[in-house]
């Protein structure tokens, strides 16, 4: 079952990492810079859990369990700092970075999401 779990996160995460790329190409020659960042910002969050769940698995020796509770403490504690850094954004009217900071936290509840997904069916 892990091995089928890594298998769907790892396709998931080339999925998505290759629909940024395209996307933020296609936006880049419609000259829509800012556009082509957000994207640029969602393939680093998905190469960061990608990396994360080759980390999880590798630490964990294969036990499913464990494998598991390592990514979902993960997927808290990430993006913990990147609510900090929103709210700090938002105390100082930085749109900016709290746009960047949102589009990284969205990212991040769909990844959620989806790992709760396939973990459950498996």
């Amino acid at each position: 079952m892990k091995e089928q779990i890594i298998e769907r996160m790892n396709s998931y995460f080339e999925e998505r990492i290759a629909e940024c790329d395209r996307r933020g190409r296609e936006l880049s020659k419609d000259g829509r810079g800012d556009e082509t960042v957000f994207e640029r910002i969602k393939a680093n969050v998905y190469d960061i859990f990608r990396t994360v769940l080759a980390a999880a698995d590798k630490a964990c020796g294969g036990d499913e369990e464990k494998v598991c509770r390592f990514y979902i403490d993960r997927l808290e504690k990430i993006p913990s700092g990147w609510v900090t850094s929103y709210e700090n954004a938002r105390k100082h009217d930085d749109a900016v970075k709290m746009q960047i900071e949102s589009i990284k936290l969205d990212t991040v509840a769909e990844i959620r999401e989806y790992f709760n997904k396939i973990s459950e069916e498996a």
